[in-house]
Protein backbone atom coordinates (compact mmCIF):
# COMPACT_ATOMS: atom_id res chain seq x y z
CA UNK A 1 0.00 0.00 0.00
CA UNK A 2 1.69 3.43 -1.06
CA UNK A 3 1.20 6.40 1.11
CA UNK A 4 -0.04 9.57 -0.59
CA UNK A 5 0.88 12.72 1.16
CA UNK A 6 -1.83 14.93 -0.96
CA UNK A 7 -4.62 12.58 0.68
CA UNK A 8 -3.56 13.69 4.66
CA UNK A 9 -6.13 16.32 6.04
CA UNK A 10 -4.36 19.25 7.43
CA UNK A 11 -5.63 20.63 10.46
CA UNK A 12 -5.89 24.25 11.32
CA UNK A 13 -2.63 25.34 13.29
CA UNK A 14 -2.84 27.46 16.61
CA UNK A 15 -2.02 30.56 15.07
CA UNK A 16 -4.63 30.41 12.74
CA UNK A 17 -7.18 29.42 15.37
CA UNK A 18 -6.22 32.71 17.42
CA UNK A 19 -6.53 34.62 14.42
CA UNK A 20 -10.38 33.56 13.57
CA UNK A 21 -11.31 33.54 17.88
CA UNK A 22 -9.62 37.33 17.68
CA UNK A 23 -12.11 38.26 14.60
CA UNK A 24 -14.17 37.00 16.22
CA UNK A 25 -14.16 38.55 18.88
CA UNK A 26 -13.53 42.00 16.98
CA UNK A 27 -17.34 41.60 15.45
CA UNK A 28 -18.60 40.63 19.17
CA UNK A 29 -17.42 43.87 20.13
CA UNK A 30 -18.52 46.07 17.72
CA UNK A 31 -22.45 44.45 16.96
CA UNK A 32 -23.49 43.45 20.26
CA UNK A 33 -23.44 47.39 21.56
CA UNK A 34 -25.47 47.92 18.51
CA UNK A 35 -27.70 45.19 18.88
CA UNK A 36 -28.46 46.41 22.88
CA UNK A 37 -29.02 49.88 21.61
CA UNK A 38 -31.49 48.42 19.38
CA UNK A 39 -33.49 46.44 21.57
CA UNK A 40 -33.55 49.67 23.89
CA UNK A 41 -35.13 51.28 21.30
CA UNK A 42 -37.56 49.11 20.72
CA UNK A 43 -38.52 49.16 24.38
CA UNK A 44 -38.43 52.60 24.26
CA UNK A 45 -41.09 52.94 21.30
CA UNK A 46 -43.15 50.24 23.10
CA UNK A 47 -43.26 53.29 26.29
CA UNK A 48 -44.37 55.96 23.55
CA UNK A 49 -47.30 53.56 22.88
CA UNK A 50 -47.73 52.94 26.56
CA UNK A 51 -47.51 56.41 27.26
CA UNK A 52 -49.90 57.31 24.29
CA UNK A 53 -52.18 54.86 25.48
CA UNK A 54 -52.46 55.95 29.28
CA UNK A 55 -52.54 59.55 28.14
CA UNK A 56 -55.72 59.47 25.83
CA UNK A 57 -57.26 57.03 28.94
CA UNK A 58 -56.55 60.00 31.40
CA UNK A 59 -57.99 62.72 28.46
CA UNK A 60 -60.93 60.12 28.88
CA UNK A 61 -61.12 60.52 32.09
CA UNK A 62 -61.03 64.47 31.74
CA UNK A 63 -63.90 65.18 29.29
CA UNK A 64 -66.49 62.28 31.09
CA UNK A 65 -65.75 64.73 34.43
CA UNK A 66 -66.66 68.24 33.43
CA UNK A 67 -63.10 68.70 31.91
CA UNK A 68 -61.19 68.50 35.16
CA UNK A 69 -58.32 66.01 36.63
CA UNK A 70 -57.99 63.99 39.01
CA UNK A 71 -58.28 65.42 42.67
CA UNK A 72 -55.78 67.66 43.95
CA UNK A 73 -52.99 65.81 45.23
CA UNK A 74 -50.91 68.83 46.84
CA UNK A 75 -49.48 68.59 50.31
CA UNK A 76 -49.11 72.15 50.49
CA UNK A 77 -53.19 72.80 50.23
CA UNK A 78 -55.51 73.14 53.57
CA UNK A 79 -56.54 70.02 55.42
CA UNK A 80 -54.54 67.80 52.33
CA UNK A 81 -54.94 64.09 52.93
CA UNK A 82 -50.77 63.73 51.40
CA UNK A 83 -47.41 64.07 52.53
CA UNK A 84 -44.37 64.73 50.73
CA UNK A 85 -41.79 62.31 51.66
CA UNK A 86 -37.94 63.74 51.92
CA UNK A 87 -36.23 63.93 49.14
CA UNK A 88 -34.71 64.65 46.44
CA UNK A 89 -35.84 61.72 43.96
CA UNK A 90 -36.92 61.91 40.70
CA UNK A 91 -40.78 63.00 40.34
CA UNK A 92 -40.95 63.53 43.89
CA UNK A 93 -43.57 66.40 43.60
CA UNK A 94 -45.74 64.21 41.74
CA UNK A 95 -45.52 60.98 43.83
CA UNK A 96 -46.82 62.13 46.91
CA UNK A 97 -47.98 59.63 49.84
CA UNK A 98 -51.72 59.40 51.75
CA UNK A 99 -51.80 59.98 55.23
CA UNK A 100 -51.82 57.48 57.86
CA UNK A 101 -55.65 55.85 57.66
CA UNK A 102 -56.79 57.89 54.38
CA UNK A 103 -58.49 55.18 52.52
CA UNK A 104 -56.13 54.03 49.31
CA UNK A 105 -57.21 52.35 46.46
CA UNK A 106 -58.36 48.60 46.00
CA UNK A 107 -55.19 46.49 46.63
CA UNK A 108 -56.56 43.64 44.49
CA UNK A 109 -57.82 45.46 41.44
CA UNK A 110 -54.50 48.01 42.01
CA UNK A 111 -51.39 46.11 43.24
CA UNK A 112 -48.27 47.34 44.33
CA UNK A 113 -46.32 46.97 47.28
CA UNK A 114 -46.62 49.98 48.87
CA UNK A 115 -50.45 51.44 48.94
CA UNK A 116 -49.89 54.70 50.45
CA UNK A 117 -48.05 56.47 47.29
CA UNK A 118 -50.17 58.19 44.87
CA UNK A 119 -51.43 56.10 41.88
CA UNK A 120 -52.10 57.24 38.68
CA UNK A 121 -54.06 54.17 37.27
CA UNK A 122 -57.46 54.28 38.99
CA UNK A 123 -57.90 57.65 36.43
CA UNK A 124 -57.28 55.26 33.62
CA UNK A 125 -59.26 52.50 34.47
CA UNK A 126 -62.09 51.94 32.51
CA UNK A 127 -61.01 53.60 29.58
CA UNK A 128 -57.88 51.06 29.29
CA UNK A 129 -58.14 46.98 30.59
CA UNK A 130 -54.54 46.07 30.82
CA UNK A 131 -52.58 47.57 33.70
CA UNK A 132 -49.31 46.28 31.74
CA UNK A 133 -49.47 49.52 30.02
CA UNK A 134 -47.96 50.96 33.42
CA UNK A 135 -44.95 48.88 33.35
CA UNK A 136 -41.67 50.42 31.50
CA UNK A 137 -39.92 47.47 29.89
CA UNK A 138 -37.28 49.48 30.95
CA UNK A 139 -37.68 50.47 34.46
CA UNK A 140 -35.10 48.58 36.56
CA UNK A 141 -35.58 50.32 39.54
CA UNK A 142 -33.77 53.72 40.43
CA UNK A 143 -29.95 52.88 42.07
CA UNK A 144 -30.71 53.18 46.19
CA UNK A 145 -26.87 54.15 45.55
CA UNK A 146 -27.58 57.04 43.50
CA UNK A 147 -30.53 58.17 44.73
CA UNK A 148 -30.87 56.73 49.02
CA UNK A 149 -33.64 58.73 49.31
CA UNK A 150 -35.91 56.93 46.62
CA UNK A 151 -38.95 55.15 48.39
CA UNK A 152 -38.73 52.37 45.90
CA UNK A 153 -35.28 51.41 47.55
CA UNK A 154 -34.16 49.94 44.20
CA UNK A 155 -36.77 47.80 42.83
CA UNK A 156 -38.85 48.27 39.95
CA UNK A 157 -40.72 51.68 39.89
CA UNK A 158 -44.14 49.76 39.02
CA UNK A 159 -43.61 47.13 41.20
CA UNK A 160 -43.96 49.06 44.41
CA UNK A 161 -46.22 52.14 43.36
CA UNK A 162 -47.89 50.76 40.40
CA UNK A 163 -46.83 52.65 37.53
CA UNK A 164 -43.38 53.79 35.80
CA UNK A 165 -45.21 56.14 34.62
CA UNK A 166 -45.93 59.89 36.34
CA UNK A 167 -48.93 61.88 36.20
CA UNK A 168 -47.80 65.73 36.98
CA UNK A 169 -48.77 67.13 39.65
CA UNK A 170 -49.38 70.69 37.95
CA UNK A 171 -52.66 68.95 36.61
CA UNK A 172 -54.07 67.86 39.69
CA UNK A 173 -52.94 71.02 41.37
CA UNK A 174 -54.49 73.37 38.75
CA UNK A 175 -57.24 70.95 38.16
CA UNK A 176 -58.99 72.37 35.33
CA UNK A 177 -58.63 71.71 31.53
CA UNK A 178 -59.14 75.78 31.15
CA UNK A 179 -56.77 76.84 34.00
CA UNK A 180 -53.58 75.47 31.09
CA UNK A 181 -52.81 77.65 29.09
CA UNK A 182 -50.16 76.23 27.03
CA UNK A 183 -51.36 72.86 26.54
CA UNK A 184 -49.18 71.74 23.74
CA UNK A 185 -45.88 72.59 25.75
CA UNK A 186 -47.70 71.64 29.35
CA UNK A 187 -46.83 67.71 29.48
CA UNK A 188 -49.69 65.65 31.21
CA UNK A 189 -47.59 62.93 32.04
CA UNK A 190 -43.60 60.60 31.59
CA UNK A 191 -41.56 58.32 32.43
CA UNK A 192 -40.88 58.78 36.16
CA UNK A 193 -36.83 58.41 34.95
CA UNK A 194 -35.41 57.98 31.57
CA UNK A 195 -34.59 53.98 32.12
CA UNK A 196 -33.40 53.95 27.86
CA UNK A 197 -30.55 56.10 28.79
CA UNK A 198 -29.01 53.34 31.60
CA UNK A 199 -29.55 53.21 35.48
CA UNK A 200 -26.62 55.38 35.87
CA UNK A 201 -26.71 57.93 33.15
CA UNK A 202 -30.11 59.11 33.75
CA UNK A 203 -29.61 59.75 37.12
CA UNK A 204 -26.81 61.74 36.94
CA UNK A 205 -28.70 64.17 34.23
CA UNK A 206 -32.02 64.05 36.80
CA UNK A 207 -29.39 65.20 39.39
CA UNK A 208 -27.65 67.82 37.07
CA UNK A 209 -30.91 69.81 35.90
CA UNK A 210 -33.64 68.78 38.79
CA UNK A 211 -31.80 69.12 42.50
CA UNK A 212 -29.71 72.38 44.40
CA UNK A 213 -30.75 75.19 43.96
CA UNK A 214 -32.16 76.72 40.68
CA UNK A 215 -29.67 79.55 39.91
CA UNK A 216 -26.96 76.47 40.18
CA UNK A 217 -28.39 73.64 37.90
CA UNK A 218 -26.35 72.89 34.84
CA UNK A 219 -28.48 73.80 31.87
CA UNK A 220 -28.18 70.36 29.67
CA UNK A 221 -30.42 68.84 27.12
CA UNK A 222 -31.12 65.04 28.58
CA UNK A 223 -31.61 62.29 28.59
CA UNK A 224 -35.10 62.42 27.73
CA UNK A 225 -37.91 60.71 28.60
CA UNK A 226 -41.45 59.59 27.10
CA UNK A 227 -44.45 62.17 27.60
CA UNK A 228 -47.90 62.88 27.20
CA UNK A 229 -48.62 66.37 26.48
CA UNK A 230 -51.98 68.16 27.09
CA UNK A 231 -53.09 68.49 23.64
CA UNK A 232 -52.63 64.48 22.84
CA UNK A 233 -48.83 64.30 21.22
CA UNK A 234 -46.56 62.45 22.60
CA UNK A 235 -42.48 63.16 22.48
CA UNK A 236 -39.48 62.40 23.50
CA UNK A 237 -39.01 65.56 26.53
CA UNK A 238 -35.74 66.36 27.49
CA UNK A 239 -34.69 66.11 31.65
CA UNK A 240 -34.67 69.80 31.03
CA UNK A 241 -38.45 69.93 30.09
CA UNK A 242 -39.51 67.86 32.78
CA UNK A 243 -37.81 69.52 35.44
CA UNK A 244 -39.07 72.86 34.59
CA UNK A 245 -42.60 71.54 35.17
CA UNK A 246 -41.35 69.09 38.18
CA UNK A 247 -38.83 70.68 40.21
CA UNK A 248 -40.70 72.67 41.68
CA UNK A 249 -44.20 72.17 40.10
CA UNK A 250 -45.03 75.03 37.41
CA UNK A 251 -46.56 75.55 34.30
CA UNK A 252 -45.39 76.89 31.24
CA UNK A 253 -47.31 80.66 30.62
CA UNK A 254 -48.12 80.92 34.04
CA UNK A 255 -46.00 82.51 36.55
CA UNK A 256 -44.27 81.32 40.17
CA UNK A 257 -44.32 77.83 40.82
CA UNK A 258 -48.34 75.69 41.42
CA UNK A 259 -48.71 75.54 45.09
Amino acid sequence: MHYNPCSTRRGFTLIELLVVIAIIAVLAAILFPVFAKAREKARQTACVSNVRQIGLAWMMYVQDNDESFPPNNSPNQPNSVWTQPPGPFPCRACRPHRMDGVPTADPVQFPKTDQTVFDVRPYAVPYVKNLDLFKCPSDTGIDPALVPLDPTKGQQVWKVEGSSYCLNTVMCRLHSLAAIPLPADTYMGAEVLSWHAGKEDSVKDWMAVSTGPVNTRRDISGPVRVAYFVDSHVKLATEKTIASQCSPPAAPGIEGTIP
